[in-house]
């Protein structure tokens, strides 16, 4: 393996912060993929509301530019537990619903490329936001500022890491047309990393978000076909310098949902990734529960 590709394996694993791993650093980004698709556009009615995200993330493949394998004996395997608290307050800033939320992931990677191996697990970084939602009929919409605060555990000497040591901001905007059978929803992000003052490494800025699309086929349970869309923009830099390194990745799969009369709900989805360039390809399996707590 030559030294690039080490110098992209050792960063590629050097983080795993809230999710759906890889595109930057080179190849790890904060955005969790595919965490959000059913209803993304849409807040709840005013309250707190407890949300518990598990999420295994197995890869036994880097691509390069034109989706050919580049690192070899490259293998990775990532569970991800995360806590999120949403605070939907009763305050009305422009007409939209003024809301907050905190998640804070605990993750266990392991992984191994040329002969090499690494396991951790710790807490990673902390994701707090702030958003405003509307509602006109079936219409909602959500926008919102995010800031991953690199908190969780880092070295550069180790091969995984469950923190990042850089901070990303971003800026989101969501949709979802939502009727008695129908969520039809869109959540587009735009992010901007910090450099990680360890590696001198900057990871470029990128495109993230999910989407869904799905049927209620009986009256709390809905079946629809979701995924997520990265694409960086900008390449990433070390010490300054381009490095001509962009990743991308479409993911796509089926979803199903379970709301309760109760006002709690569960789901399920499986995504598989396919476009992949620059990244690991991989496949994602997610489960997330949503509970009112008041």
């Amino acid at each position: 393996m030559n030294t690039r590709n080490l110098r992209i394996l050792l960063a590629v694993l050097s983080s795993l912060p809230f999710s759906s791993i890889f595109a930057t650093e080179n190849g790890n980004v904060s955005y969790p993929l595919g965490g959000d698709t059913f209803y993304a556009g849409a807040l709840p009615p005013p309250g707190t509301y407890l949300l518990g995200y598990y999420e295994n993330y197995h890869a036994s493949k880097f691509v390069d530019k034109n989706g050919n394998s580049s690192i070899p004996d490259f293998g990775v395997n990532v569970n991800m537990f995360a806590p999120r608290v949403v605070w939907v307050t009763d305050k009305k800033v422009l007409g939209g619903s003024l809301a907050f939320h905190l998640v804070q992931p605990m993750v266990d990677i392991r992984a191994s490329a040329a002969g090499q191996s690494d396991s951790r697990f710790g807490m990673g970084d902390s994701l707090i936001a702030t958003a405003l939602s509307w509602k006109q009929g079936s219409h909602n919409y959500t926008t919102g500022l995010e800031v991953a605060i690199p908190i969780g555990e880092y070295s550069k000497h180790n091969m995984a890491n469950p923190g990042s040591n850089y901070a990303t901001y971003r800026a989101m905007a969501a949709y979802s047309y939502i009727d008695p059978k129908w969520d039809a929803s869109a959540k587009i992000t735009y992010n901007y990393s910090t450099e990680n003052d360890d590696t001198k490494y900057k990871s470029g800025q990128y495109f993230a978000g999910d989407y869904n699309l799905s049927y209620r086929i009986f009256p709390n349970v809905a079946l629809g076909v979701q995924g997520y869309v990265l694409k960086q923009v900008t390449d990433d830099k070390v010490n300054g310098n381009d490095i001509d390194f962009n990743g991308q990745v479409i993911g796509i799969g089926p979803g199903l949902i379970y709301q309760s009369k109760k006002g709690w709900s569960i789901e399920a989805k499986y995504i598989t990734e396919t476009a992949v360039e620059n990244r690991p390809k991989g496949d994602a399996t997610w489960v997330r529960l949503v509970m009112p707590l008041h």
